[in-house]
């Protein structure tokens, strides 16, 4: 798509992230539907002279059509405006579920492809933060259940889903009752590997995992301990900025 010109018209969006570019204008990164992630700028939004109908609808968090032009890796933001999801209905997202919130749009920025169909994981995405826009005030796992379901089907999305269901090694099914090393390119095993990064955990982490229902603290922990390693192969070696902050304010590990 980038090789020509191209011009996409009143496509499903979501903004992740902008920051200036220039004197009056911003460079945005887009989620869209049709089209994974896409950056644009959006001239002359800011300063007195700024499109102000655009400028505060080039927040995060607000389902929008947008139609985009141009030839490169960079397009021109046409026009904006609300989509109807929103017009009745939007994200009420802060404290724990807007930094949660966040920490979605990171992965998003650093892990989507571009000129890429992304509907599946564009609708995983709205039903997350409708989730989350409903979790205020609760305890933490009413959080991490939701983050979790999330990492596991972006790794699913990307080809790189985990193997929960069998041991790489017996081939057997797995069972609640016992303790796995989970080998993350490759599965779980009852038989360590030497010279492995053996991560273990319990078969029913697994079990829970596979089906999107932890029901307990232990295998939300297991689980959030795996989804990080297997991310970190794909992530490199720079931190995230929301995960270091919502350490800092809430205090987390």
């Amino acid at each position: 798509m980038m090789n020509s010109r191209v011009d996409l018209d009143d496509k499903s969006a979501i903004v992740l992230h902008h920051y200036d570019y220039r004197d009056s204008s911003l460079i945005i990164n887009f989620f869209l539907s049709d089209f994974g992630l896409i950056s644009a700028i959006a001239k002359g939004v800011k300063g007195k002279k700024s499109k102000q109908n655009q400028s505060t609808l080039i927040q995060p968090f607000q389902e929008l059509k947008v139609s985009l032009t141009g030839k490169g890796e960079l397009l021109i933001l046409k026009n904006i405006e609300l989509g109807a999801e929103s017009l009745s209905a939007s994200w009420s997202l802060s404290g724990k579920s807007l930094y949660c919130a966040y920490y979605l749009n990171e992965l998003l920025l650093r892990l989507l492809p571009s000129n890429t169909d992304c509907h599946s994981i564009f609708e995983l995405y709205t039903q997350i933060l409708t989730v989350l826009s409903h979790t205020i005030n609760q305890n933490s796992e009413h959080y991490e259940m939701p983050l979790r379901i999330f990492e596991l089907k972006l790794l699913e999305y990307l080809g790189y889903g985990l193997n929960l269901s069998f041991d790489i090694h017996s081939e057997l099914p797995v069972k609640a009752e016992k303790q796995y090393a989970y080998i993350i390119d490759s599965g779980p095993t009852t038989t360590p590997i030497e010279d492995e990064n053996n991560f273990v955990l319990s078969g029913k982490t697994l079990i829970d995992l596979a089906a999107g229902q932890l029901s307990d603290k232990k295998s939300l922990q297991q689980s959030k301990q795996l989804l990080k390693c297997a991310l970190a192969q794909h992530l490199g070696n720079k931190p995230l900025k929301s995960r270091e902050m919502f350490k800092q304010l809430y205090c987390l590990k």
